[in-house]
């Protein structure tokens, strides 16, 4: 399990991104109960970000890319907790600063 807190902080980052109100959203996964379980963080990433990636040129595109291959190791459920953890913290100050440029 993941820092409670930190989760939340993607979980608000995420559904900002998606433009969506209320907790559990896409089926549960846009929650910080689901990305608190590692392994789960990286799925959300990639929902918050898709919605972009479809509307984005090929500049955008990579940036997209990029940003999902740093925080990659999110979806492995074995990486190490205080890895997970300061990795989730950082997308989600990420994926903030990546919505603001589309």
């Amino acid at each position: 399990m993941a820092n409670h807190q930190i989760s939340m902080s993607l979980e608000t980052a995420a559904r900002k991104a998606l433009s969506v109100q209320g907790r559990g959203v896409l089926h549960g996964v846009i929650d910080a109960d689901y990305i608190d379980i590692i392994g789960n963080a990286f799925t959300v990433l990639i929902a918050a970000v898709s919605p972009y990636y479809k509307e984005a040129d090929a500049e955008n595109r990579a940036e997209i890319e990029s940003f999902l291959d740093k925080y990659s190791f999110l979806g492995e459920s074995d990486v190490e907790r205080d890895r997970y953890t300061e990795g989730v913290d950082s997308a989600a100050t990420e994926l903030r600063e990546l919505i603001r440029m589309f």
